[in-house]
């Protein structure tokens, strides 16, 4: 006679249903790595609407439609509907300032940045911030000191190596407009990288873990791709279809799927 529970083979069932095919992530790896190269080794015309570009538009899109698909499919009374719908709001954003992004450089042939993407950029932040608050406050996570600890070495640590890797751009003056600037928008997405490896650590050992690992994951990846992208424009080094590209890449990537794996399991 077997041992075992009936209520573990049930989670082993659920965990598998969250479970990742190995497939996919090769294949989003694979993606990343041929972007990448493309990246590297192409000579393009950044005057006019490239490959890259395409994802900006093409990626939030997708992302965002996914998650109110399941945000609206758990019903207003779910505890998913408004960590989804929040999320999906913080995306919304970020296409307006893709867009706004584009039409600056490309139509206008101005430099976006700083620009009025910048103002819907940082409105992605409160919403994504909101979506891992709501998200672990669903899913009785409390914070102790312990955690908001760990929030606030990973938050603080982040700020500390974008202020010294863009110490040259003070020249002399603490008050440097640049830097000043870029620290509104890198202070967020280093509060929104503790917050997602909080996250990422509460979940690793509930039967969703591997699905939060992914949109968390993605979210931290994001956090790293604009928090290096703040410290390029200090010294005017970013250019289209650079590496920062390839993070967002994999951000959206990760997200879709996450968010896929997620609409699978409660099908």
């Amino acid at each position: 006679m077997s041992n075992t529970n009936p209520i573990d083979k049930e989670e082993k069932s659920i965990q598998s249903s969250f479970g990742l095919n190995n497939k996919v992530l090769l294949l989003i790896i694979g993606l990343a790595l041929a972007f990448e190269f493309y990246v590297l080794t192409t000579e393009y015309d950044l005057s006019i609407f490239n490959v890259a570009d395409s994802f900006y538009i093409i990626g939030p899109i997708v992302v965002m439609i996914l998650g109110f698909v399941v945000a609206f499919k758990h019903g207003r009374d779910s505890m998913y509907f408004k960590p989804f719908l929040t999320l999906s709001l913080g995306l919304f954003f970020v296409l307006l300032g893709d867009t706004t992004y584009l039409y600056y450089d490309i139509v206008l042939g101005e430099d976006p940045y700083p620009s009025i993407a910048d103002v819907f950029y940082f409105l992605f932040y409160p919403f994504t911030i909101g979506f891992i608050f709501l998200t672990l406050k669903f899913f009785a996570f409390p914070l102790s000191k312990p955690k908001v600890t760990l929030i606030a070495i990973i938050t603080i640590g982040a700020i500390f190596v974008y202020t010294g890797l863009s110490y040259e751009a003070f020249e002399g003056d603490i008050l440097n407009f640049d830097f000043a600037y870029g620290m509104i928008f890198v202070s967020a997405a280093a509060l929104t990288a503790g917050l997602s490896t909080l996250g990422i650590i509460s979940f690793k050992h509930s039967l969703q873990g591997l699905v939060w690992l992914l949109i968390l994951g993605s979210l931290l990846v994001d956090s790293v791709a604009n928090i290096w992208y703040y410290h390029l424009e200090l010294f005017e080094g970013y250019v289209a279809l650079d590496t920062i590209d390839t993070l967002i890449l994999v951000t959206y990537m990760l997200m879709f799927y996450g968010l896929y794996r997620h609409y699978r399991y409660s099908t």
